[in-house]
């Protein structure tokens, strides 16, 4: 092999690595990168979201939040066509008891497999509520 067709080759390759790593991300929503999930638009295209496709739905614990004596699930939620963090409320622990006890400690990154959510409408942007869980897969 002459050093011209190995330097073709070489950046050939170089070219073809580079396409590859170029792959669009089909999870991505203009609303969830500009928005934090706090925000009155990220929550309720969250909710609408939820409400299309909620079998098809990825859940995975993140850590556990307290905000004005509530506490929360922060849940990194994956559809076919999305990615984003969900605040649950929690009024009933069933189900997370561990999560719970151990204020959310090595639990982070866990799949919520089967988590049912009730979705409550509020000026402030609609609000997720714990409802029930199928298990916790650490």
């Amino acid at each position: 092999m002459t050093l011209s067709t190995l330097k073709n080759t070489l950046i050939s390759c170089i070219l073809a690595f580079t396409a590859c790593n170029n792959a669009k991300d089909n999870t991505s929503n203009s609303i969830f990168e500009k928005f934090s999930p706090a925000t009155k638009e990220y929550k309720n295209e969250l909710a609408t979201k939820l409400k299309s496709n909620p079998v098809e739905l990825h859940y995975t614990f993140n850590k556990l939040v307290e905000n004005n004596g509530k506490e929360y699930l922060d849940v990194e939620i994956k559809g076919n066509d999305f990615k984003a963090t969900g605040l649950i409320l929690v009024n009933n622990w069933t189900k997370l008891e561990g999560i719970k006890k151990t204020k959310g400690l090595s639990y982070s990154g866990a799949e919520l497999r089967g988590l049912k959510l009730n979705i409550e409408e509020s000026p402030a942007g609609a609000n997720l509520i714990y409802n029930d869980l199928e298990e916790i897969v650490d």
